[in-house]
Parts: structure tokens; C-alpha cells; sequence
């Protein structure tokens, strides 16, 4: 007896599973499987997911081309062939037209794909349990596909095996299809990340100073540009510490699917260069963007500038070179290092974008807090009672009054809140985001 074929669904989500998960040897398999059903003769019902995932994989340029080679045409054909079928629809949707509006056939919830990862998986409303006992007799079953390490296996030949005989198919079919279904549903765990630093006396007085100066200029002031540069650079070098103690966290939070925010006190120019040298994708100041990273830094970088006049922004990537004035593109006038104190103008929109991160996360690491930074502690505690799904607190800090200090702060306002200070807590920290 040949082992039964899997399902067209199943095909579709282990295609999906792979886009997502940029799973390139999980998606080899699926494209297989995919032209494999086309040539037998199958009749594909899921047009709809089939030309999502053809958008998907033309719009994910580093596809493998023998992947794209395979799946491209192979869907192509199935939507040709369905649409010279005297059953299909009198109208098909063209394949230019998936990156447009879509609705799921199977549960007609529009999405718009400039969102995707946003939006709920279509098969959360009707996910199958996962039966324990489904598991523990298909485990012995099924062998690891030649193309994946994913929980997705091939059936070997009837033959080859002697416990497939006790279960029947429909039992197979559904442990296998809880599997995938179990694997889009899960989603990773929001991370809220705080890296603090100390900031001088001195270095808060000369930014109070840098910004009244600044001001003047924008009121057409007599300003001494002498003065005003020499301020500048003086900010600079006190600004620009090194980071680098970031590198090994940031480096695997990169190849993790965590939605990581990182929020800071640093105003140094050597975070974005840090994030650049490990190749992490970022933005600053929007959640939405689809990078790894958004980047929050509460009294800005030394090297985000601002139009004095029209307020555009840029930030200045160069690392061998740090200007310290810049001139906008768009209106001519001078661009300045935007950066704030704590007692002076914080930038409230970032602030509230902080608080916001922190208040829907549902894991917080906090690297150096500070006892003696207001922003920072009201920042954390007023999120900590506004947020109801955060599950665990991590702090690393060498002093053990800090560390204790923030545990009584945090239990007093959630006395059932996990929070972990041990020597261990770094790997800890990764094994918590990465359970499901």
C-alpha cells in the first residue's frame, strides 16, 4: 500500500511556514511538493493562498533562484490551468494584482500585504488540539525530510515500519496538520530592551547650553560659531561611548523573530555603527517598520539630525567621519545633533513610544538601570501598570542594590510578576523568548 499524499492545505502551510520563517530548505520541500500534486492531476481549491504566496516569494529577493525556478512556474500553471477550466470562475484575479487588496477564501478576512506579519494567521480560528497521544504514536512514524529539520516528515514505505498499522489515517492527517497549524499560531514573544548609561553633570549642563544656543540661531541670534562648534564636539566626545558590551545580545537577538524594542539613554553615535557592523536590521522611532530592531532613544544620537527651520531628519551613518553641523536638503538651513537632557525639553514623542513598548511587551530585559535617572523609573513602573500580558523581568546590573532596589519596585506594583537578577539570566533571558 504507497503511503496516502498530503493535502493541498498542508502543502500550502508548510509553504508558508517556510516564507516566514525564511526557511529556504522547509520551502525546497514544499515547492516540490507542490509540482509534484500539479503533475498528478490534483485540483488546487486554494487559488487565493497560492497567489499570496506567489506574491511573497517574488517580493523576498533573497530566495534561492532553484527554489524560485520551481515554485514561480509551477504556481503560474495551476492558476492558468484553473482558469481554462469550464468550472472556474468567470473572473480570476491576474497575479500583477495580489499585492492589491486580498481576501482568504477560507475565511474572508481582508489584509493588506504592506501588514502581512501583522495579521492574524487565517487558521487560528480553527486550529485543531493538539492530541498527545496522536503525537506519541506519529513520532515513530515519520522520518526527517532530506530537504528540512522542521517538524515536518516524510512517510516511509509501508514496509519499512510496523506501528503505522494501529493508526488510521485520519488520525495522521490530523496530528500532522496540528503541527503546522500549532507552528503559525504561535507567535514570538514582544521584547521591551533597556540600555541605560550614566550621564555626567557636566555633559547635562553642556547640552542645556548647546540647546539655548541652537535656539538663538533659529531666532536669527548672534551666535558664536567658534563657541557653538567647540561646544558640539565636547558634547560629542562625552556622548560617543563605546557599546560594544551589546554586540553578543544584539547578534542573537538578529536571528531571532522577536519584535524587539530598544529603548535608551545613550546618545552615542557608536549604536548605530554597532548595528551596522553586525548587519541588524532597524529603524528609529516606528514599530511598524519591518525591521528586527526599532531603536528609541529617549534624548537622541549624536549623529540623528534635525533641520533647525523645517525640521527634517537624518541620520548620518559614516563612521570614519562625525560632522558636526549638517546642512538640510530641503531648505538650506543649518541641521543640528537633536539632542535633549533630563531637565531640559524631553522629547516627549519618543517617550510616550517607549512607554508604549514597554507597556505591551511581554518580556523585559533591562541592561544598567538607573537609580538616579526619574525618566527611566517612571518610564518603567508607569508601563509596568499599565501592561497585563508581561510575563517575565530581566535585570543585569553588577550592583546588587540596583537590581534589588528595581525587584521591590516592580513587586510592589505586580507582586506575581516573574523577575530574574541570577549570573545566569542572559541565557535565561533567550531560552524564555524562545519557549512558545
Amino acid at each position: 500500500m504507497a503511503p496516502f499524499p498530503e493535502t493541498e492545505i498542508m502543502t500550502i502551510k508548510r509553504l508558508e511556514v517556510a516564507l516566514r520563517k525564511t526557511d529556504f530548505k522547509l520551502l525546497k520541500d514544499g515547492a516540490y511538493k507542490l509540482h509534484e500534486k500539479l503533475h498528478s492531476g490534483h485540483k488546487f481549491e486554494y487559488l487565493d493562498l497560492l497567489k499570496e504566496i506567489y506574491y511573497n516569494v517574488n517580493n523576498t529577493p533573497n530566495v534561492p533562484n532553484e527554489i524560485r525556478d520551481i515554485l514561480i512556474p509551477t504556481i503560474e500553471d495551476i492558476i492558468s490551468i484553473k482558469k481554462e477550466s469550464p468550472a472556474a470562475a468567470p473572473q480570476q484575479q491576474p497575479m500583477q494584482e495580489t499585492n492589491q487588496n486580498r481576501v482568504s477564501s477560507l475565511t474572508s478576512l481582508a489584509y493588506n500585504t504592506n501588514k502581512e506579519e501583522h495579521r492574524i494567521s487565517a487558521f487560528e480560528t480553527f486550529s485543531a488540539p493538539r492530541a498527545q497521544n496522536i503525537q506519541e504514536q506519529t513520532h515513530s512514524a515519520y522520518t526527517q525530510s532530506s530537504f528540512s529539520a522542521q517538524p515536518f516528515g516524510e512517510i516511509p514505505p509501508m514496509n519499512q515500519i510496523n506501528t503505522i498499522d494501529t493508526i488510521e489515517q485520519p488520525q495522521i492527517q490530523e496530528a500532522e496538520t496540528s503541527r503546522i497549524l500549532l507552528d503559525l499560531k504561535t507567535e514570538a514573544k514582544s521584547v521591551a530592551l533597556l540600555y541605560a548609561e550614566d550621564s555626567s553633570i557636566e555633559k547635562t549642563r553642556n547640552i542645556n547650553k548647546y540647546r539655548e544656543m541652537v535656539s538663538r540661531i533659529k531666532d536669527n541670534s548672534n551666535v558664536s560659531l567658534n563657541e557653538i562648534l567647540d561646544l558640539i564636539s565636547e558634547i560629542n566626545t562625552q556622548s560617543n561611548t563605546s557599546i560594544f558590551e551589546l554586540k553578543s545580545i544584539l547578534d542573537q537577538l538578529k536571528n531571532r523573530e522577536n519584535k524587539v524594542s530598544f529603548v535608551t539613554n545613550s546618545q552615542s553615535a557608536n549604536l548605530i555603527g554597532l548595528l551596522n557592523t553586525s548587519e541588524i536590521s532597524y529603524s528609529l522611532f516606528d514599530s511598524e517598520v519591518q525591521k528586527r530592531i526599532n531603536i528609541l532613544p529617549l534624548f537622541g544620537l549624536t549623529n540623528l539630525f534635525r533641520c533647525s527651520e523645517c525640521h527634517k531628519e537624518y541620520l548620518d551613518t559614516q563612521e570614519d567621519f562625525v560632522p558636526l553641523v549638517l546642512q538640510c536638503p530641503k531648505c538650506k538651513r543649518p541641521m543640528f545633533a537633536d539632542l535633549y537632557s533630563q531637565d531640559n525639553n524631553l522629547d516627549i514623542t519618543c517617550y510616550n513610544s517607549s512607554l508604549l513598548a514597554f507597556a505591551t511587551a511581554k518580556v523585559w530585559f533591562l541592561i544598567h538601570p538607573l537609580m538616579n535617572d526619574r525618566t527611566i523609573i517612571n518610564l518603567l513602573t508607569s508601563a509596568l501598570k499599565l501592561n497585563h500580558q508581561l510575563e517575565d523581568i530581566f535585570i543585569l546590573e553588577k550592583d546588587i542594590n540596583i537590581r534589588d532596589s528595581y525587584r521591590n519596585l516592580f513587586l510592589d506594583i505586580n507582586p506575581n510578576i516573574r523577575i530574574n537578577t541570577q549570573n545566569n539570566l542572559v541565557p535565561d533571558f533567550f531560552r524564555t523568548i524562545d519557549a512558545q
